[in-house]
């Protein structure tokens, strides 16, 4: 893959690390109640952590690729999140980063012979793997799809 490209993707994931899911969920001001804290403490880890890797990620940018930093919108910003429950915002998180850990995997083995896009990538997947594993214990039982069953 030429740097230009490779760049470019790099700087998408910069993109969603900074403009996560997780900061976006805590600045939208979501309808909280008491059982709420274990979910929003969640939320403030891994928007630290996102924070920390956002970081990383530019380094690499500079250092890997000798490409600069370019931010985009949050990709979601036409989804209005605001006001949302939390128990809402926590399955809307479990299913952006299990998508997320998706595309990175399929990423990183596209560039399984480029050894600065593998391991940036296999990162990330492995990074929004845990978010998700994070929040899945705290999806709401009615946010779980029954099973079917005979009646």
């Amino acid at each position: 893959m030429e740097r230009d490209q490779a760049a470019r993707l790099v700087n998408q994931a910069l993109s969603r690390e900074y403009n996560s899911v997780s900061s976006y969920v805590l600045h939208s001001s979501p309808y909280t109640v008491p059982g709420d804290d274990a979910a929003l403490k969640a939320f403030e880890e891994i928007r630290d952590r996102q924070a920390e890797t956002a970081s990383w990620l530019t380094t690499r940018l500079r250092e890997d690729l000798r490409a600069g930093p370019t931010l985009r919108a949050f990709e979601h910003w036409k989804r209005d999140l605001n006001y949302l429950s939390v128990p809402y915002l926590v399955r809307f998180a479990v299913e952006s980063y299990g998508a997320l850990a998706a595309e990175y995997d399929a990423v990183a083995k596209e560039n399984a012979a480029d050894p600065v896009l593998k391991a940036i990538f296999t990162r990330l997947r492995d990074e929004n793997a845990a978010h998700r594993k994070r929040l899945e214990p705290l999806l709401a039982k009615w946010t779980v799809q029954p099973k079917e069953s005979a009646p």
